[in-house]
């Protein structure tokens, strides 16, 4: 990914870089542009080393393997696992090869040949690596079987969300508009249009949605607002650096996507103290227990969504209860210091460190393309 902007996955590369440089470890990271500055600025700052990952690739096969075969471990970050930087980190021996799953891949119709010529692919492509960490028990479950992977060989590390930057903020006055939010890249797969669909449903005016990201949908998105007559109610935010500011003063935030892996968003939202509305669908479950951190509904049930945001609409006391129990789930189980903490400990266990104590930190501060780790006392 290119870290376009300020956020929850560019601020957990930062602390890994920092929490990495405490323990003595030297980390390169490979980046796609267009790079934000002042993230690069920041990153440089933690002692990491930043590349463009498109000129590198551009080096050759033969190069990349040189320069990773100086590392002591290659996490493969937001990459394909058949990528061409893939293939170097698997020929780049001994080096050890890490690899995050990010994405909940939607199974294909196939036919018996060709399903089991795939899966002689996906498990020769695991022989290099080391072991593989999906960001939900969902998404490792699915991709340990696609891979055929022993359970051993792959853990389950959630992302996580910097929640002295993310807190509840002042909210709307009751008798004041409802504070509606989304956060998402305008795709399909996010299913932005099933919430215009489920607003268009609404008996209750109070609600003013805002829709935070950029994307192909977003044209199309706009057009459909306004044929159900939603246009004086939603906004089109684009793309931005506060969208901490704007949850934190947002009493709903909604999150309708047909797919996902883990829902980042949805944590950002729970840490802020919103209450959320989202599909029950990939990894969200394991963030949300419905009627008790926030509401789940099928996804793409305009009807259920539409009735789900017209009970918290009339319900302040359900918005508080349902935000205040999402802040807390948060703060215990996706706090950024925390995973970022067991991350490293996974990359010092992959280059053969053994098990130290840790000391318990305040919480720092998330995760971009592809990063390596180099313990400066390896060889």
């Amino acid at each position: 990914m290119a870290p376009r902007k300020q956020g929850s996955l560019e601020d957990w590369i930062h602390a890994f870089c920092r929490e990495s440089a405490r323990r003595g470890h030297q980390v390169d990271v490979w980046l796609h542009e267009p790079m934000l500055p002042s993230f690069v600025t920041e990153l440089k700052a933690s002692g990491a080393r930043v590349d463009d990952l498109a000129e590198f690739e551009r080096s050759g096969l033969l190069s990349m393997t040189r320069q990773l075969a100086a590392h002591d471990v290659i996490h493969l970050n937001f990459l394909a696992p058949r990528s061409s930087i893939a293939m170097a980190a698997y020929a780049a021996w001994p080096t050890q090869v890490l690899y995050t799953a990010h994405s909940d891949l939607i199974d294909k119709e196939e036919s018996v040949v060709r399903r089991g010529l795939r899966w002689v692919v996906n498990q020769a492509t695991m022989v290099r690596v080391h072991s593989l960490a999906g960001v939900s028990e969902h998404v490792r479950a699915k991709e340990g079987r696609r891979f055929g992977l022993h359970p051993h060989r792959s853990r389950t590390l959630f992302n996580g969300v910097d929640t002295r930057r993310f807190h509840p903020r002042a909210r709307p006055r009751p008798g004041e508009k409802v504070e509606l939010i989304t956060i998402a890249n305008l795709v399909q797969s996010k299913g932005v249009h099933h919430l215009l669909g489920a607003l268009g449903r609404l008996r209750s005016p109070r609600g003013r949605l805002r829709v935070v990201g950029d994307g192909p949908e977003q044209q199309s998105l706009r057009v459909l607002a306004v044929q159900l007559g939603l246009q004086h109610q939603t906004e089109f935010l684009g793309l931005r650096n506060d969208v901490q500011d704007l949850l934190g003063a947002s009493d709903i935030c909604i999150q309708p996507a047909l797919v996902e892996a883990f829902g980042l968003t949805v944590a950002e939202a729970m840490a802020c103290g919103c209450a959320v509305v989202a599909s029950r669908v990939g990894g969200i479950p394991e963030l949300i227990q419905h009627g008790r951190t926030g509401l789940l509904v099928e996804p793409g049930d305009e009807a259920g969504f539409a009735a789900a945001l017209e009970c918290l609409l009339e319900d302040p006391v359900s918005r508080f209860r349902l935000g205040a129990a999402a802040r807390q789930r948060a703060c215990e189980a996706f706090e950024l210091s925390s995973t970022v903490r067991r991350h490293v400990d996974w990359c010092e266990e992959a280059a053969g460190y053994a098990p130290r104590a840790r000391v318990r930190r305040p919480p720092a501060s998330l995760l971009s393309n592809a990063y390596l780790l180099q313990p400066e006392t390896a060889g």
